[in-house]
């Protein structure tokens, strides 16, 4: 029977699982604003980033915003939603409708008196003064669910719409979608803007095609500010980065167009054109890192920054592939710590083979904390395995 024998080196950049994280990003980005919209009681306006805060709409009024992970709530005239909580995927709708958008399972809304736990596409609408429904909360599910807990019991409803009283009774389903005042249209406006967005759009593309790049560049961030999230703005950005020599803007433009849209990018077989960008970047990176060491010695690292290197085989050379194997599972752990920014492992490699770090070199302390400041990496994991 064979065991295997792990040990880790001690190093002066310690492994600490509770590291502390760099600046916080925002939490939610304010990417549309219509009639009167306010944030915590200042005119609110398209463009802001934010973290907490209580947003409210008058009776012209309505808004979106954006969430880290993609998640899009839109509000509805007359209508109040709070972030009670940096970092945490729950709004608080305290008036009004909201129309939430998101394939997290993990977003809850506030009632007042109670709360929900929602994915999909749902939307709730308080129904109170002036409303031709029975007073409550009215609510309709589409491609996901919502899980309401009351007293007694919970309702798992999917693609149904229900009326719900309070947190002691049970939700009542409907046969019929809710007449609700966060659907009721604005077509003219919304038609008007959309055919606007796509002539620029139209236009951007065109001047593309014919090599005017400042032009489509002028004209797809024009798109961009008027339309949130339309994909084809990352994917020519890319491509006139791209073009321009500019490998960094591109890969980052094109990752997130992939992102927006997979099955576009398959379609355009995207993956193989970010597979030799993401090779060629790093090889740049690796290599500028290199040259510039002396300056580098001396520059803070990125706060939250961790970097793993291959283990070090000490036995059986048959088992040299478990090196970069229990690199891989540790990365895979680490990148689930929130706050905790792992670096690539391709990179880490780069790094070593540029550096001339064999085994031996890994195995040598100073040769991890040399690596580790190359990196700016704020903790270097390394360590040894040995099979018996």
């Amino acid at each position: 029977m064979r065991t295997l024998a792990l040990s880790s080196i001690p190093f002066v950049l310690p492994l600490v699982l509770a590291l502390s994280a760099g600046p916080a990003a925002a939490q939610a980005r304010l990417v549309q604003v219509q009639g009167e919209v306010q944030l915590d009681g200042r005119p609110a306006v398209a463009g802001t980033e934010l973290m907490t805060g209580a947003l409210r709409t008058g009776a012209d009024g309505a808004a979106q915003l954006r969430f880290a992970d993609g998640t899009l709530l839109m509000l509805g005239a007359s209508s109040q939603v709070a972030l009670p909580q940096a970092g945490v995927q729950r709004v608080a709708l305290q008036a009004g409708g909201l129309r939430l958008a998101t394939a997290s399972p993990d977003w809850w809304v506030d009632l007042r008196d109670r709360s929900l736990r929602a994915t999909g596409y749902v939307k709730l609408q308080w129904c109170e003064e002036d409303c031709r429904l029975a007073p409550g909360l009215y609510g309709s599910v589409a491609q996901g669910e919502v899980v309401l807990e009351y007293r007694g019991g919970r309702s798992v409803l999917r693609n149904r719409h229900f009326r719900w009283d309070g947190p002691a009774v049970r939700p009542e389903v409907l046969a019929q979608p809710p007449l609700l005042a966060v659907d009721e249209p604005r077509r003219e406006p919304a038609l008007r803007a959309r055919s606007e967005v796509a002539a620029v759009l139209k236009a951007g593309i065109e001047a593309f095609g014919s090599g005017d790049d400042p032009a489509a560049r002028a004209a797809l961030q024009r798109v961009e500010a008027a339309a949130p999230g339309e994909p084809l703005v990352a994917y020519y950005l890319g491509l006139i980065a791209l073009r321009q020599g500019d490998n960094a803007t591109a890969l980052q433009q094109l990752q997130l167009y992939a992102r927006q849209d997979p099955e576009g990018a398959a379609a355009r077989e995207l993956p193989k054109t970010l597979t030799l960008l993401s090779s060629a970047q790093l090889q740049q990176e690796v290599q500028t890192a290199v040259s510039r060491e002396r300056e580098l010695v001396g520059a803070a690292p990125e706060p939250g920054s961790i970097a793993v290197q291959a283990f070090v085989n000490r036995g059986d050379e048959s088992f040299r592939a478990m090196a970069k194997g229990l690199a891989a599972m540790i990365i895979a752990d680490l990148s689930k710590v929130p706050g905790l920014k792992v670096l690539e492992r391709e990179k880490v490699q780069l790094l070593l083979d540029e550096m001339k770090l064999g085994d031996a070199g890994l195995a040598d302390p100073a040769g991890a904390v040399r690596s580790g400041r190359l990196m700016r990496a704020e903790k270097v994991i390394v360590g040894n395995f040995e099979v018996q």
